[in-house]
């Protein structure tokens, strides 16, 4: 599988990106790669936003939004992308607060897509 090249190459596509982790549904890291090697933090992180993202996503479906895509939430020392794939499985992408948010987009929904061909 792919999974490390596809996060190594996310990261070197976004300025100020330091870590990304591809989730199975269970809240359990399949891979992650990191800038600066926190990988506890990197996996608690990539649990906690799977709890984000199903609440976010019962709360889209209450308010009759449509299916999430992603979940963004901007601090004043981290940016924190989520990404929703198919079957449940997710992908975080952790950023430096400073990082240009606008550059995440594109190059998540590539990642995001060679993931969900990857999925079986």
């Amino acid at each position: 599988m792919p999974f490390h090249y596809l996060l190594t190459n996310l990261l070197a596509d976004i300025p100020g990106a330091r870590g990304a982790i591809f989730v199975d549904p269970e809240g359990e890291a399949i891979e992650h790669v990191s800038r600066d090697g926190s990988l506890y933090e990197l996996k608690l992180e990539g649990a906690y936003h799977g709890i984000f993202l199903r609440r976010a996503t019962q709360l889209a479906a209450v308010l009759g939004a449509g299916e999430l895509e992603r979940l963004v939430l901007v601090g004043s020392g981290l940016q924190i992308v989520t990404t929703a794939l198919k079957d449940g499985y997710y992908l975080v992408l952790v950023l430096d607060a400073a990082a240009p948010i606008a550059r995440v987009r594109g190059p998540m929904l590539r990642t995001a897509a060679a993931l969900n061909n990857e999925i079986y």
